[in-house]
């Protein structure tokens, strides 16, 4: 766990949820979202990012997530 917080409710962030609000939002982005906020701010679900997260750590595509072996 980090020291960031989202910057819509305050709460923690997690490094996976950094690596995500840059994929999205830029990389020099230092506005980060939790996963609940990022879904409502995407107008998308939880779930669907949850998804996303889990494709970027299983395939390795972008080197702000780290590859995860099975």
């Amino acid at each position: 766990m980090t020291n960031h917080r989202c910057c819509r409710c305050g709460c923690g962030v997690t490094s996976d949820e950094i690596a995500l609000s840059m994929k999205l939002q830029g990389k020099q982005t230092r506005q980060y979202l939790c996963l609940d906020c990022q879904a409502a701010y995407s107008n998308t679900t939880r779930q669907r990012l949850q998804a996303l997260l889990d494709r970027y750590h299983r395939t390795g595509i972008c080197s702000l997530f780290a590859r995860q072996n099975p």
